[in-house]
């Protein structure tokens, strides 16, 4: 259970950090292309961009186009749209100047278009459609104001690979913090005045491409001029201005780029904060109850056996519940063994003392009765010394008596009295028993009657041994009852062959303490004055005995109400 809860949390675990990480994934993916989308858009402006915005837009009733996304864009790049009709009217404008015309004739429209009319705009014009409605979209932006080269071109003087300008010419530069190269027809550096370390020395077709169109991704304005007369190629480059310089994350990056690594850097730092909560969910899932687990070792290790339970509402979701719960039932187990160690010590120490006493008791007979027969004052009658020779055995006797029970007990208990068990009348032995304990002189005028079913019921049982059973159990209920006190002997059968016989008797009774003490070895020996032979082990020697034989003894007692002791072999259990 505890393996399949593991294995099945560990799952989950991955589980969910998975699809944490997939759906994080999905979503800057998704982020990633809508940045590169804008890029291509804003870069490529018109007419791509145009185009994919319009598509993207949403058209009213009147046909007119409605889409901020390309209002934004029109703005951020600094042109201007018109959709025109048919007859050149203008439809719809978007940040057009206010000396633009809002109708244009047909042949001047494409003379404007093809450069064969000055117009104060570079123009681009293209159809469009889009469901049912086709739109002539015109797209006009100011012309670039880069710095004519021709002035500088015409101003220089190559000596040894370096320009020469006049005074002016350098502090007008200087104030651009700009450098100029000139380069051959196969791209290498002919001159260059206050070319930075950094800069390069070769230009090839796409070095020159490159620095024109993505001149953001370096860091400077690029202006390039081809002079004819001495087939060399002049460069300028200034640096970009601190706006469009702070405006990139990464400015010496390509956007593409930059979109890219700060794609990775948030899936990254996104992965860390998956795997952070995941790990805090782990620690208080799996860890926390592993230092539980280990505090209460710990604990118990020390001999503190009273733990500390969280409340059950708490321990019913806990990941180790089995575990805990073996840990605070081993403590249990523990406290109660320790408990029971202190009560068998302090019996073991009752019982030597009564054993002693009890010894103790018939030798100081012995040797009394041995001191006067030796002894040379007296001349004892020959009765005399047959009563103390009598004295003498009797002691001897429950002495020897005493030794073998203590014997019988332990050996019974070690298993070192193996016996084979044969099938007897149980009702048979019970009258036969029951005869000879009414037979006792010691017993006389008592009552003891017994109660056996029609049906004979046969047990396995060695008979020594089940006589003596019986006549220890009746003899305790006989000895420690007043003599008006009354017996029952009772035999049952059981399921499956099973049968128990129940000795009651109606006289004094016992409390809980002495009922959970009656089969210990030795619990209140029997005083060796009185007249009753017997070593105080009768009832411990006849558990041991029973439960040898494959059963069971049961005892219910109250005191002033009698007592009723059950010997059951229940086969089912």
């Amino acid at each position: 259970m505890l393996r399949r809860r593991l294995a099945v949390r560990f799952a989950l675990q991955i589980s969910l950090a998975g699809v944490l990480l997939i759906a994080l994934a999905v979503f800057i993916m998704g982020w990633m292309f809508d940045e590169l989308n804008y890029i291509d858009i804003k870069r490529n402006f018109a007419p791509y961009g145009i185009s994919r915005l319009i598509d993207e837009a949403d058209i009213d009733e009147q046909g007119m186009i409605t889409n901020s996304e390309l209002l934004k864009l029109l703005k951020e790049d600094g042109g201007w749209l018109q959709s025109l009709d048919e007859q050149g009217n203008v439809l719809q404008s978007f940040y057009a100047p206010d000396d633009l015309p809002i109708q244009y004739k047909p042949g001047q429209l494409i003379d404007y278009w093809e450069g064969n009319k000055s117009f104060p705009y570079m123009l681009g014009l293209w159809i469009h459609i889009k469901g049912d409605h086709q739109y002539i979209i015109l797209y006009g932006k100011a012309a670039p104001s880069s710095p004519p080269l021709r002035p500088y071109i015409e101003a220089a003087n190559i000596i040894e690979g370096t320009i020469h300008f006049p005074q002016a010419t350098e502090a007008e530069l200087a104030k651009m913090n700009g450098w100029i190269q000139v380069i051959d027809s196969s791209g290498n550096e002919v001159a260059s005045w206050n070319k930075p370390e950094t800069a390069p020395s070769v230009y090839g077709l796409s070095e020159l491409a490159m620095r024109t169109v993505y001149y953001d991704q370096f860091g400077i304005n690029f202006h390039s001029e081809y002079d004819e007369a001495s087939g060399n190629t002049w460069i300028m480059q200034t640096p970009v201005t601190e706006r469009m310089h702070q405006a990139s994350i990464l400015p010496n990056v390509r956007t593409e780029m930059q979109v890219i690594i700060i794609s990775l850097g948030l899936f990254f730092a996104g992965s860390l904060i998956v795997f952070i909560i995941l790990a805090i969910g782990y620690a208080n899932r799996f860890v926390r109850p592993v230092l539980d687990i280990v505090d209460s070792i710990q604990h118990v290790a020390a001999g503190h056996l009273e733990l500390h339970t969280r409340p059950m509402k708490k321990r019913k979701k806990h990941l180790f519940k089995e575990v805990m719960d073996s840990i605070h039932s081993l403590a249990a187990t523990l406290k109660a063994s320790k408990h029971a160690e202190i009560e068998t010590q302090t019996y073991r120490e009752e019982w030597i003392a009564g054993v002693m006493h009890d010894m103790k008791t018939p030798l100081s007979s012995i040797q009394g009765y041995a001191h006067m027969l030796a002894t040379n004052q007296y001349s004892w009658s020959e009765e005399e010394v047959r009563s103390f020779a009598s004295t003498i055995l009797e002691k001897s006797q429950y002495m020897d008596q005493l030794m073998e029970d203590l014997a019988l007990t332990y050996r019974l208990r070690s298993g070192e009295l193996p016996v084979q068990l044969e099938a007897h009348s149980i009702g048979n032995l019970l009258q036969d028993a029951a005869a000879r304990a009414a037979a006792h002189p010691l017993y006389a005028n008592r009552t003891i009657h017994y109660e056996l079913p029609f049906k004979e019921i046969v047990g396995n049982v060695h008979p020594p041994w089940f006589e003596r059973i019986i006549d220890n159990l009746i003899a305790n209920s006989l000895l420690h009852n007043s003599p008006d006190t009354y017996i029952h002997i009772e035999l049952l059968s059981l399921p499956n062959s099973g049968w128990q016989f129940n000795i009651r008797d109606n006289g004094k009774g016992m409390d809980s303490q002495t009922v959970k003490l009656l089969f210990q070895r030795y619990y209140r020996g029997t005083n060796t004055e009185q007249s009753v032979a017997g070593s105080g082990l009768g009832l411990a020697v006849t558990k041991e005995l029973v439960q040898a034989m494959g059963g069971r003894i049961e005892i219910a007692s109250e005191l002033n109400k009698g007592t009723t002791i059950s010997l059951i072999w229940d086969y089912d259990n």
